[in-house]
């Protein structure tokens, strides 16, 4: 059984709907609604559920630059625009800040290590918009890092920063509270 914990519209999907996937997401308004409408970081799933994750979270939030921004600039789509269901909806206006951000990504990895079986795997889609993939990373204690792929496809990229997809593997082993607080 595979989760996609941020499903969006499916858009890195090449089927949009596959049997042995859930999707779950926290957003009404998508084009392509989720089998489940749930937080990825409580989710309704027993324990050791799924083989694999895939996790797309948001890259950035919603801070004042892009409140900022100039009427009618649509360079990034912040939030999902009802009138036009085909934009692709990032989820950064979930988040107000750095802390915020993080503190999300930290709590969903532990709810996948609960939902995830034993020796399961977690891949985790990055783009260094405004956050170095080291820094991430430091979130992600109860995991090893099997392998990283760098991303070079320009649909899959925010101009010069960087993608990257991450596969780990779940360890047996405490939550380090600390590389939360860290980041807070």
């Amino acid at each position: 059984m595979i989760l996609d914990a941020t499903a969006g519209n499916r858009t890195m999907w090449r089927h949009k709907s596959v049997p042995g996937i859930i999707y779950i997401d926290i957003e009404r308004y998508l084009r392509c609604k989720p089998t489940i409408f749930a937080d990825n970081t409580c989710t309704p799933f027993h324990d050791n559920n799924f083989n694999t994750i895939f996790y797309d979270p948001p890259h950035t939030w919603y801070g004042a630059e892009h409140r900022r921004r100039k009427r009618g600039d649509t360079t990034h789509t912040n939030t999902y625009d009802m009138r036009n269901p085909r934009k692709t909806y990032y989820g950064w206006d979930k988040y107000q800040s750095k802390g915020g951000l993080m503190g999300h990504i930290y709590k969903a990895q532990i709810e996948f290590s609960r939902i995830l079986k034993g020796g399961g795997l977690l891949w985790l889609k990055w783009n260094e918009f405004r956050i170095p993939l080291k820094q991430v990373l430091k979130l992600f204690t109860n995991w090893t890092v099997l392998m990283i792929l760098y991303i070079k496809s320009p649909t899959q990229t925010a101009g010069k920063h960087q993608t990257f997809w991450i596969c780990m593997q779940k360890k047996e082993g405490t939550v380090n509270q600390r590389a939360l607080e860290s980041f807070l």
